[in-house]
């Protein structure tokens, strides 16, 4: 069930991001996420617009988008429920939500950057990341 985020969500809304993105930017030190997830809690999610898609059968947040105006932060998914549509119907619901949606992605996650892709994003730009060093794509839909 898609949902608003509620505060007693923040737990395992970190948890999520932490775990899918240390799993989807293995070519960044576990350390650098690690070291994020204090800021993550504090500063990146109180400055967004968040809404978290949980399981139907347990309860458990599975799931979250996080917006900043159009700009669409961070989607993510627990790694056990990737590949069964839930990034899937969760960026649908962004669409609706949003007339336009930005985002960044780094261009060594292949995996994200086809999804967005083919989910009707185009590329504008490219920079390279300052903390990491590391290329991002800059993408807009439509």
């Amino acid at each position: 069930m898609i949902r608003a985020f509620k505060e007693e969500d923040t737990e395992a809304v970190i948890r999520i991001w932490l775990e899918a993105s240390i799993l989807s930017h293995s070519f960044i030190d576990k350390a650098y996420w690690e070291e994020k997830a204090d800021a993550m809690r504090t500063l990146y999610l109180p400055l967004s617009e968040v809404v978290v898609d949980e399981d139907k059968d347990t309860g458990e947040v599975v799931a979250f988008i996080a917006f900043v105006e159009d700009y669409l932060a961070a989607l993510f998914v627990a790694p056990a429920h990737q590949k069964k549509g839930v990034g899937s119907r969760l960026l649908a619901l962004a669409k609706k939500m949003r007339d336009t949606l930005e985002l960044s992605v780094y261009a060594e996650n292949e995996r994200a950057v086809a999804f967005y892709r083919k989910n009707g994003f185009r590329m504008t730009d490219k920079r390279i990341e300052e903390m990491t060093g590391h290329t991002e794509l800059l993408m807009v839909f439509p």
